[in-house]
């Protein structure tokens, strides 16, 4: 793969933007960081600690997200050296599911997308009437799992072990990083990153390069907010985002 024709800004969090750069560099292209949402882990709290120390009782357990994996599954082995083997594992996309496998956890995920509605097409969610189910996820989530689980009969329990927050730049930083380096593409991972990169870049200034984004449901947002060269990956991983570039 030749990537050499990209000059491209990547704005996921750290330190999965960095990861995602020297996969750029390696394939020849150009790359600079500029994170559009940061991760904070949670300090643990006793209502944590029952959370995980309750863990065999859940049928299924979800993650939601690569730092949930990581912040949850740090806080998990703490309690849990060896996990209760009932438990079915899922992941919201096979970059999340690629984390647990760091845990010795598999982890199904769909095929069909990265995001909840993708999950909940599989058919291990058609009948969960009473069954248990815990999610693991960062504070304010997009809340359509959890409502859907409830509605669908299934008793479920959160534990947010992060939060996100914007970073913090000056109001024409995007901008100049755009202009000097000749940016012609941007690599777009969430929906909330999205929403925290058009808060840095005005609306008259996003043509004139191509946005990468995960799904279609943030290709839908990025052309509501104006981007009009907007390219669905297919999947928030490093590789699904190196195939979608090779197509530029």
């Amino acid at each position: 793969m030749n990537l050499s024709h990209i000059r491209a800004l990547v704005t996921r969090p750290e330190p999965q933007a960095q990861a995602l750069a020297d996969s750029i560099i390696k394939a020849s292209g150009s790359v600079w960081t500029m994170p559009m949402l940061q991760i904070k882990a949670l300090p643990e709290t006793q209502a944590m600690r029952n959370c995980v120390l309750s863990l065999e009782q859940f049928d299924k357990v979800i993650v939601t997200s690569r730092p949930a994996a990581n912040l949850g599954l740090e806080l998990i082995e703490q309690y849990w050296p060896q996990l209760p083997i009932h438990c079915q594992w899922f992941a919201i996309g096979g970059s999340t599911a690629a984390e647990l496998e760091h845990y010795n956890i598999k982890a199904a995920f769909s095929d069909a997308g990265v995001d909840s509605e993708a999950l909940l097409n599989l058919d291990a969610f058609s009948h969960i009437q009473n069954e248990k189910m815990l999610i693991i996820k960062g504070v304010d989530g997009r809340g359509l799992l959890e409502e859907h689980l409830h509605q669908a009969g299934a008793i479920t329990q959160t534990l947010d072990v992060y939060q996100r927050a914007c970073p913090q730049y000056e109001d024409d930083e995007l901008v100049k990083k755009l202009e000097s380096h000749s940016i012609n593409v941007i690599l777009c991972g969430s929906g909330e990153t999205l929403s925290n990169l058009g808060r840095y870049l005005p609306t008259s200034r996003r043509t004139g390069f191509h946005l990468l984004v995960p799904s279609e449901r943030v290709a839908q947002q990025a052309r509501d907010l104006g981007f009009q060269q907007v390219l669905n990956a297919c999947g928030a991983s490093n590789d699904a985002m190196l195939q979608a570039l090779a197509q530029i």
